[in-house]
């Protein structure tokens, strides 16, 4: 399809009453942790900063784009976490952008000397914006060439950017080798509308996430620093009548760490999904591909970048943690 004709199809599924605002999501999910889940920070006592980049079917040039950044950080006398993300996406070559600034919280709960409970929530601000320069309907293209020939008859929207007070809220149990969790993001069920429409469909619907999974070393030999491991784990998403499922295994050994997983969207398999990344000391860098398997007659697919620098993944800071008895988290993690 050709770029021009694929930017008319997504304006006039942006503007159509019925248009379901869907969350931007990144493949490598764990290493999105602020983004993923609120109650997922804070697992040492140093700070933690997190980037990530996706670029989303690049075979339409700049159709996605999605940027994130974290910050996270432990407090043990208060058993409290901290942290903020911010988030940025931009669809159709900037025809319509969506931003968010939250900041989180975490409390952390002993179940026992293995077991934690955290409990998280955020709170913050979304913006989503239109640039109507940019958009192409139907009545301004010329049948025959295809190209753009007068100015559209359709009025320009009331709105071109809505603000909006968001809310999220999640809990984790976790211990050095299982991890389970759930998150609820957007539980204010936010106006998107760009006009003064009622239509429940113009609202972000709650995204309701489920994620399970856990450790299992397959060795003790550590002459590269740490036992051979896999780490299968599932996650099910549900927004308005949108669900899947992303169903994978990380494995890693010493300084080498990746994954591989099957994203389903419950009527159809949407991407294998594929990962490499190094480990070495506070830093962590992970690259992925989404291989689409759906049904999109191309061959587009995804590239997605994290980098994750954990200034307490150090000898010091976790013999510290050890002497305070803090249960350890998964080595994903």
């Amino acid at each position: 399809m050709p770029t021009k004709h694929y930017i008319l199809l997504f304006v006039l599924l942006l503007v159509n009453a019925n248009a379901w605002a869907q969350d931007a999501e990144f493949s490598q999910f764990y290493a999105a942790p602020a983004y993923l889940n609120p109650a997922m920070i804070g697992f040492t006592s140093e700070a933690r900063v997190g980037l990530n980049y996706r670029h989303q079917y690049p075979g339409f040039g700049d159709a996605y784009l999605t940027l994130a950044a974290s910050y996270d950080q432990h407090f043990g006398q208060y058993n409290s976490s901290i942290g903020a993300s911010i988030v940025a996406d931009r669809s159709g070559g900037g025809i319509y952008n969506t931003y968010g600034i939250n900041l989180l919280y975490a409390y952390q709960l002993p179940l026992s000397q293995s077991l934690q409970l955290k409990a998280g929530a955020q709170v913050g601000y979304i913006g989503k914006s239109l640039n109507w320069d940019k958009v192409v309907l139907y009545d301004m293209i010329d049948p025959v060439t295809g190209n753009p020939i007068v100015p559209t008859g359709e009025p320009m929207p009331e709105n071109l950017s809505v603000h909006r007070f968001d809310i999220g809220l999640g809990a984790l149990v976790y211990s050095e080798t299982f991890y389970a969790g759930a998150s609820f993001k957007h539980i204010t069920n936010p106006d998107v509308s760009f006009t003064d429409s009622t239509d429940p469909d113009n609202h972000i619907g709650v995204r309701s996430m489920f994620h399970i999974g856990n450790v299992f070393y397959l060795d003790t030999d550590k002459t590269f620093g740490s036992s051979f491991y896999i780490s299968p784990n599932l996650m099910f998403i549900a927004q308005g009548k949108f669900k899947q499922i992303n169903a994978g295994s990380y494995i890693g050994k010493g300084v080498l760490f990746g994954g591989l997983w099957l994203r389903h969207t419950l009527s159809n398999t949407d991407a294998l999904i594929t990962m490499i990344g190094i480990k070495s000391g506070i830093v962590k860098v992970g690259y992925s591909y989404d291989f689409n398997i759906g049904g999109i007659n191309t061959s587009a697919g995804s590239h997605e970048l994290s980098l994750l620098l954990d200034f307490g993944d150090n000898p010091r800071t976790e013999k510290r943690e050890r002497s305070r008895k803090a249960a350890e988290c998964p080595e994903i993690f």
